[in-house]
């Protein structure tokens, strides 16, 4: 099989399914491929060169140990410079920002308490002055945002700085008109026990406690696309996914949601 640096960790493992510990021999940080749900979830979604980003090494460290297990190394063309990280949706517009144009949010803290920022992310940017830019600052690449605020109307950026460090940037993309938002809260009239007595036995459950975020969604999302018809996913979460909502409806599922205690969060998903 031929490679390069756009090749996704997914497609190694197919290939080989030896890639796995190859992987982690290069760096500890990929030990999680070891887990079934969380390979699942992140293996399709991360090429060799994010990874490398991501394990603090370098593409050809990979390379190394993917060539004795039978890959065959094909070299292309740099898509961007790699002097600018950005992952877009306009280009690396935050390049050619003013400082006194840019309001900073930083959600860091806010992560480390075990809360969710989504609200104060949109009330941030509902007081944003016209021709000013957000910048979020997170440890991660906020992707769950990309498609919600893409419908709003908004244009985004994303500079990498390392692996534990992200800037993204949002404004306002005068040239398109927002979407309708889409319906964003539980289905209120639906008892949660009246809908598990509804699908009886077909129910698959999935606990997502204790995965950091982004993957509680990712991993959810996941589930989605192999479900069963007439099935329900029932969710164990650590807190009301309020990113995830959106990408529910937009899918046409419904969902209820009990809130146990602080910490425990139990979620229905279904047509």
């Amino acid at each position: 099989m031929y490679i390069n640096e756009d090749t996704k960790i997914s497609e190694l493992i197919k290939f080989n399914v030896g890639s796995i510990e190859a992987i982690i021999s290069i760096s500890s940080i990929f030990s999680k491929l070891r887990i079934p749900i969380l390979r699942k979830a992140l293996a399709s979604r991360v090429t060799i060169k994010q990874a490398a980003k991501i394990g603090g090494v370098t593409v050809m460290e990979f390379y190394e140990k993917l060539i004795p297990l039978g890959f065959l190394v094909s070299e292309t063309k740099m898509k961007e410079d790699d002097n600018v990280k950005a992952v877009n949706s306009n280009g690396g517009f935050y390049i050619d920002l003013k400082p006194e144009e840019v309001i900073e949010l930083d959600v860091r803290e806010t992560l480390k308490e075990g809360k969710d920022p989504f609200n104060d992310i949109m009330e941030a940017l509902k007081r944003l002055p016209d021709a000013f830019t957000l910048k979020i600052i997170n440890s991660f690449e906020p992707a769950p945002l990309f498609n919600i605020l893409t419908k709003k109307g908004y244009e985004y950026c994303v500079d990498e700085i390392s692996a534990s460090l992200v800037h993204t940037y949002f404004r306002k993309n005068l040239l398109v008109s927002s979407k309708p938002e889409l319906i964003t809260v539980s289905n209120e009239n639906e008892d949660m026990q009246d809908v598990l007595k509804k699908y009886g036995s077909n129910v698959k459950k999935v606990d997502v406690r204790h995965l950091e975020m982004p993957l509680p969604m990712t991993t959810i999302l996941k589930e989605l696309e192999t479900l069963p018809n007439e099935t329900l996913l029932f969710v164990h979460h650590k807190k009301v996914p309020k990113f995830l909502f959106p990408e529910l409806a937009e899918r046409g599922y419904k969902w209820c949601i009990q809130e146990i205690e602080e910490g425990r969060v139990n979620l229905a998903i279904y047509r």
